[in-house]
């Protein structure tokens, strides 16, 4: 599935206003198509955090139309960990969020941490783990 003109996510006339009353987005306008890759840039609270949750459904907008397909990932400036979980909830994470099997979303979890080295924690949470 697609949005209008090929795109996997279309944003038309969005806007975001928090119940505070802070305008995030107005009239903020997207199109990303396959195989793009797309960086949002710009200074500190012009929304670029807001339309990537929006984007990605953890959100929503004020106003405007927001269409996105399933097949859309992005990384946010900070990494953003859940304290709570280990190693390997939080790499499971987006498959839980995508209801997958959770037996093949296990083997596939196992092997991501073993990819970049740390098999040896995926039990850990992250003040334990050696990047931390």
């Amino acid at each position: 599935m697609t949005a209008p003109g090929g795109a996997i996510v279309s944003l038309r006339n969005v806007g975001k206003t928090f119940e505070n009353g802070t305008v995030a987005l107005d009239g903020f306008n997207l199109d990303v198509r396959p195989g793009e890759f797309v960086s949002l840039l710009g200074p500190s609270g012009c929304g670029k955090s807001t339309a990537l949750r929006i984007i990605a459904g953890l959100s929503s907008a004020s106003v405007g139309t927001v269409e996105a397909t399933g097949d859309v990932g992005f990384v946010f400036q900070d990494p953003t960990l859940m304290p709570w979980a280990d190693v390997t909830a939080n790499v499971r994470l987006p498959l839980k969020l995508a209801h997958a099997d959770e037996m093949q979303s296990r083997a596939a979890v196992i092997q991501a941490i073993a990819r970049v080295g740390l098999g040896d924690f995926a039990e850990a949470f992250h003040a334990n783990c050696p990047a931390a």
